[in-house]
């Protein structure tokens, strides 16, 4: 069995009293770009106890690859000053939403955030407040450490990463008994061993360091030279950075002065951080400022060794059997250092080992979610307020937010779709669940017998149905306390989704409009309607960034929440030898493009003669697809037809490549459904496409309508067995981020924040 195959397992849950309502606590930082604290805010939010936790999160600055996931965050931007009337303002609108929200327990994550939410917090009265010292401080001015150093003084509890970090505070006269430590975690697929990212070449070995480029302190500078004093003693040995930021081409142009062009290589934001350390030989990390250095912390769980500086928490982390500790800009040591390691190959094993199980054994994401959980039920109990649910703002009681009533307006099975799919997912999902009760409306509900004739006639068929559908809303939504609406676009927004809001406001419900198509963007323009009636919705939620980006054109806050796909429909393999056996799942409408894969996979057959291509589904185009097929003497091509969700599995087990060459699109569940089943994908790039996969590590993508690159992309795959492997163990992991595990706590977190919002009544509404 490979590395990707294997399940991280993972130790039960605590289970909290089923008769105890979860208690809403309230986490902000900075940003959700990617670094240290941001992974580890991002963590931690998805993974609390939602019987134990009703989690709410705040943000100063709504952006970053972390917000993917997080579903719902409010911005509380602030300003050009920490003091300005802009900021105080800011701060006071925070009070009010933490006294709305009705929050038992406010966390701070990193600087801004403590001079943020803690003055909030005790403005709103918030019963618990924690803040943060997630960096050892010594890059702060003496006004801002003093200033964040009051604020502290002020919390129930301050969570340092480090015990330098929390030494540090206590020197500095914050009460030994009010620090306490919670060391980071590292996520599961960093322990398990993955196919490496960069290709492994014999003789060459290879030196890595993961950071942000936005401060000198990361000191990328003594790396570089380090590297140079290398060139002559190790030729064989080539230097990678890995991270962005303003610093990136000072840096690289250093580098060219040094003569490393061919030495250095900048590999930008990465978010496949496991294949990376799969490349590495070593990790460096010179710093002239740590806490707990997630990157060191990722390289020990891989098995990577690491010189590091003597600085911070580093020798909390890195000791003579784990690695290597310099001084602190030491550019001879750090060469040294790096040379020794590089030399011998058992001193790398050993130190690699040993540091995978010091970190296995102390610094996972579940042991780091356990603590944060511990630290929040004690303190909640010291205040009786597990017992007693007392909340800011006054000691009613919190009404109990289980089983929340969720009346899904969409369609049904009856035509299959990427709607009707997820619809049908969350309603089964949810009968297992005790915390929500779902319902599906269908927006095609069956006629009476005497008018099924009708359905036969399309136009027809609208106008007779529609009446017959608003019957099934009025009269289903009055049990329901939130109308999760999914959408399409153009007429079929009018037709369905816009009169089920309209009907669920008369009713006073709380709204969510899911909006799924890829052609938002057009619709939007074309439509002017569109924009007031999706602003009349309490919430809009959208599967992908793609589709949220597009939104934000037209001045629509949206959340994302991914698409989600269930794994035990799937058979996950490694195909080898791959076989020139292709199937494609899409439609046979304008926008999926069929006839670019039968172009495609008439080029791959001239290589291939026995090649073969299933396409599975339907659509209006299906005639013109035959026609194409027909003329173009096509063998063994095999028009599959609609296939249930049940059975899709065994078409992609069934075939060894997945292909695709839709020109529009948003997130398609066919490709997460190829990378759970090991089923190496080829697609064109269309713009949401290009957020799910990314080329030459989940999959192989090319510009959409051009045939001749998909079918080279497919037969390089035919001739390259490493690259197979690294893509489909890459997708595999990607899929597991797209269960009902990973997806279920946001629709839980995004139904229970409807809930607790007082929805907009008609006559609030305010459409032009």
């Amino acid at each position: 069995m490979t590395a990707c195959e294997e399940e991280a397992a993972a130790p039960p849950r605590e289970q909290f009293p089923a008769n105890e309502s979860p208690v809403n606590v309230f986490l902000m930082t900075d940003s959700l770009e990617t670094g240290g604290s941001e992974r580890q805010f991002s963590a931690l939010a998805r993974s609390l106890n939602p019987d134990a936790f009703s989690v709410h999160l705040g943000c100063i600055q709504k952006r970053g690859a972390f917000l993917d996931g997080l579903g719902d965050i409010q911005e509380f931007p602030l300003g050009h000053s920490l003091y300005g009337l802009p900021s105080v303002r800011m701060r006071y609108r925070l009070s009010r939403h933490l006294r709305l929200c009705k929050i038992a327990l406010a966390h701070a994550f990193d600087f801004y955030t403590n001079l943020t939410v803690v003055p909030a917090a005790r403005l709103a009265r918030v019963p618990v407040v924690i803040g943060s010292q997630r960096q050892l401080g010594d890059l702060l001015t003496r006004a801002k450490a003093r200033a964040q150093l009051e604020l502290l003084r002020c919390c129930d509890a301050v969570v340092c990463n480090s015990q330098a970090a929390a030494e540090r505070l206590i020197r500095r006269g914050l009460t030994d008994t009010r620090v306490v430590v919670i060391p980071n975690g590292v996520p599961a697929e960093v322990f398990v061993e993955a196919a490496p990212a960069l290709p492994r070449r014999p003789g060459l070995l290879r030196v890595g360091m993961i950071a942000r480029m936005n401060t000198p302190a990361k000191n990328h500078r003594l790396v570089i030279h380090s590297a140079a004093r290398l060139r002559a003693r190790l030729p064989g040995v080539e230097f990678v950075l890995i991270g962005d930021g303003p610093l990136r081409p000072e840096l690289e142009r250093e580098a060219e002065s040094l003569g490393l062009r061919d030495r250095v290589r900048f590999l930008g934001e990465r978010r496949d951080i496991p294949a990376i350390l799969a490349s590495l030989d070593l990790s460096v990390l010179p710093s002239t400022s740590e806490s707990l250095s997630n990157s060191i912390l990722e390289s020990m769980a891989a098995g990577v060794p690491t010189v590091a500086s003597e600085v911070g928490g580093n020798p909390e982390l890195v000791t003579e059997q784990r690695g290597i500790l310099v001084p602190v800009n030491d550019e001879e040591a750090l060469a040294s250092a790096m040379e020794r390691l590089l030399s011998s190959d058992e001193l790398r094993k050993q130190f690699g080992k040993n540091a995978k199980q010091f970190a296995a054994e102390n610094f996972t994401m579940e042991q780091m979610r356990k603590r944060h959980e511990e630290l929040y039920s004690e303190l909640l109990d010291k205040k009786d307020l597990r017992r007693k649910h007392r909340y800011a703002g006054g000691s009613r009681s919190l009404p109990n937010p289980k089983c929340l009533r969720v009346a899904l307006v969409a369609a049904s099975l009856r035509y299959v779709g990427g709607q009707s799919v997820q619809a049908d997912l969350l309603l089964r999902h949810w009968k297992q669940d005790r915390e929500i009760e779902a319902k599906l409306i269908p927006i095609d509900p069956t006629f009476p017998l005497f008018l099924r004739w009708i359905e036969r006639i399309p136009f027809l068929r609208t106008i007779v149905r529609q009446p017959i559908y608003l019957w099934h809303v009025w009269r289903d939504l009055r049990e329901a306390d939130i109308a999760h609406i999914f959408s399409a676009s153009y007429w079929s927004f009018l037709v369905a989704p816009a009169p089920a809001l309209f009907v669920a406001r008369l009713q006073r419900k709380r709204t969510l409009i899911h909006y799924h198509s890829g052609e938002a963007r057009d619709h939007l323009r074309r439509f002017r309607t569109a924009q007031p009636i999706l602003k009349w919705a309490d919430r809009v939620v959208v599967p992908s960034a793609y589709l949220r980006d597009e939104f934000r054109q037209f001045g629509i806050e949206s959340q994302v929440v991914p698409n989600f796909i269930d794994l035990s429909r799937f058979s996950f393999r490694i195909r080898n030898p791959l076989r020139p056996h292709l199937v494609c799942t899409r439609g046979f409408h304008p926008y999926y493009c069929i006839d670019v894969v039968v172009r495609a996979f008439a080029r791959i057959q001239r290589v291939f003669p026995d090649a073969c291509l299933d396409l599975v589904g339907g659509g209006p185009l299906e005639g013109q697809i035959r026609k194409l097929v027909r003329t173009s003497n096509l063998q063994r091509v095999t028009f599959v037809g609609v296939t249930c969700y049940q059975d899709i599995g065994r078409f992609y087990n069934q075939a060894d490549i997945f292909i695709n060459a839709s020109r529009l699109d948003n997130m398609p569940v066919s490709i997460l459904e190829a990378f759970a089943s090991g089923t190496p994908v080829v697609t064109t790039a269309a713009e949401g496409i290009r957020y799910l996969v990314e080329h030459e590590r989940t999959g192989l993508l090319c510009e959409t309508g051009d045939d001749e690159a998909l079918a080279r992309n497919v037969l390089r795959l035919l001739q390259d067995p490493n690259l197979v492997a690294q893509l489909v163990c890459s997708g595999y992991e990607q899929a597991k981020c797209y269960s009902w595990a990973e997806i279920r706590p946001q629709w839980l977190q995004t139904y229970r924040s409807l809930h607790w919002n007082t929805p907009k009544t008609i006559s609030e509404l305010n459409v032009t």
